[in-house]
């Protein structure tokens, strides 16, 4: 049985860092795999023949990330998946393909909330945050930790991205 759940993150950027330098990062597939914490190794493949035709002619890649079952690290293991990376107009949209049946869709944006207009202010610009619509299927049961281990290393990569779109 397939439990599904839907998330919204909301991250608000430093003011060092540029729109612009945010979504090169987000569209430089190879940084944004790098930038995940729980990536030990990637590669570049072919999609597979049972691809859905929205996603056939993406960007796939095949990657293992490194993973604890329990805290502190105390039982670790590998996992191997392949994930399907199409650039939008304001982002990155990947779908994810891991093991038991996990399907991972994530759309990765960028905005820029807008702020009260004051006397003598002319379309002020306000604050920059990256937004991450998520969307999980996985075996009921295993909701909570698949949902604990995706927002610790996206806290974690969120974190890089701000760092990597400074300047």
């Amino acid at each position: 049985m397939q439990s599904r759940t839907s998330f919204t993150n909301q991250t608000p950027l430093p003011t060092t860092v540029s729109e612009d330098a945010v979504l090169r990062t987000l569209r430089d597939h190879a940084a944004m795999i790098e930038q995940n914490p729980l990536v030990i190794h990637y590669e570049r493949c072919a999609p597979p023949e049972d691809a859905p035709a929205d996603e056939a002619h993406g960007i796939w890649y095949e990657l293992t990330d490194r993973i604890s079952y329990l805290p502190w690290g105390l039982l670790q293991g590998k996992v191997r998946y392949r994930g399907c990376f199409h650039d939008t107009p304001q982002g990155l949209r990947t779908h994810i393909y891991a093991p038991m049946g996990v399907h991972i869709r994530n759309h990765w944006t960028v905005h820029r909330r807008r702020r009260e207009s004051y006397a003598g202010e002319d379309n002020p610009l306000g604050e920059l945050y990256l937004q991450e619509e998520i969307e999980l299927r996985c075996p009921f049961g295993t909701t909570s930790f698949v949902r604990r281990t995706l927002s610790q290393a996206h806290r974690e990569l969120v974190a890089r991205l701000a760092d990597a779109g400074r300047g």
